[in-house]
């Protein structure tokens, strides 16, 4: 599941779209994002600052899986990003001495969305997006991998359905078994199935939205793997307690029980705290895991 940033409530409150189709990786979003998972249990202070067309972000997240090998138990990254003549242009550092340029480009092209990404040290990525009413493409070329990865979804009359694919370029390699989705929404409902690696991971996606603040999902999924098929299936709820505050709970049968409380505490800080417990192992403190994320916007 996509990690949402600090201040989104799709879960709830978003209404759906109306024109283009979701890209493919958002079929189902709207169930990825009621359902809390580990994902959303971190550690992460971010500090955004506006100044003469120049956006700063500062962000520093706990890392314990690092603190326990020897590395820096915070890490930390700053972006900046401007605009720059038709394009928006993005440099991103990190504490471990990477520099990430990203420059995007919308106007080229009518509906047509352009990216360049280059790590200093490592080969450039290239990417676009094109949307049109109908159908919604993608496509990202890895120069390093010397990989193309393409998807493309399409609707009509509330069901959209998509495909992505990874395609070797050069060096004899084939391209993989696509994946696939299929989702059926209404304003209130949402049901998506999906398919991926020919049936090496296959499931349904359901999202209610039962109220203006209540939303509940459902996801069942078996994966396929070396000791037989893994089945998971998540039930969570999300509930906007007001304007300003979100709950959201998740239960699994594997054992884990997730919370999340978002909210925004004025007009500068908003936090949001997750944990999760591991009923299978609750005398581990290890198996446990939680989370506090600030958001300071100056």
């Amino acid at each position: 599941a996509e990690v949402l940033e600090l201040g989104e409530r799709p879960r709830v409150l978003s209404q759906l779209r109306s024109m283009a189709p979701p890209k493919f990786k958002d079929l189902g979003k709207k169930a990825d994002d009621t359902i809390v998972d580990d994902e959303k249990c971190a550690s992460k202070c971010e500090i955004k600052t506006k100044a003469k067309g120049l956006n700063l972000t500062s962000t520093f997240t706990g890392n314990t899986n690092d603190s326990e090998s020897g590395k820096a138990f915070v890490r930390g990254t700053l972006e900046a990003k401007a605009k720059y003549m038709d394009s928006d242009v993005s440099v991103k550092l990190t504490d471990d001495g990477k520099a990430t340029i990203k420059v995007e480009n919308s106007t080229a092209v009518k509906n047509l969305k352009l990216t360049t990404e280059y790590t200093v040290g490592e080969t450039p990525k290239l990417s676009g997006e094109y949307k049109h009413d109908m159908a919604f493409l993608t496509g990202a070329y890895d120069v390093g991998k010397n990989t193309l990865d393409v998807s493309a979804s399409c609707a009509s009359n509330g069901v959209s359905a998509g495909v992505s694919q990874k395609i070797p370029l050069g060096g004899g390699k084939k391209a993989g078994v696509p994946d696939f989705r299929v989702m059926y929404a209404t304003k209130a409902l949402e049901l998506t199935a999906f398919c991926n690696s020919g049936g090496k991971d296959a499931g349904v996606k359901a999202m209610n939205q039962v109220s203006d603040k209540m939303a509940v999902a459902v996801t069942v999924a078996q994966a396929k793997t070396d000791k037989g098929a893994d089945l998971s299936i998540a039930v969570g709820t999300a509930y906007a307690l007001d304007s300003d505050t979100d709950l959201s709970a998740t239960v699994s049968n594997k054992g884990n029980i997730h919370a999340c409380c978002e909210s925004k505490l004025n007009d500068t800080l908003k936090i949001k705290a997750s944990g999760m417990i591991n009923t299978r192992n609750a005398a581990d403190f290890k198996a446990h895991k939680w989370g506090l994320h600030m958001l300071y916007s100056l």
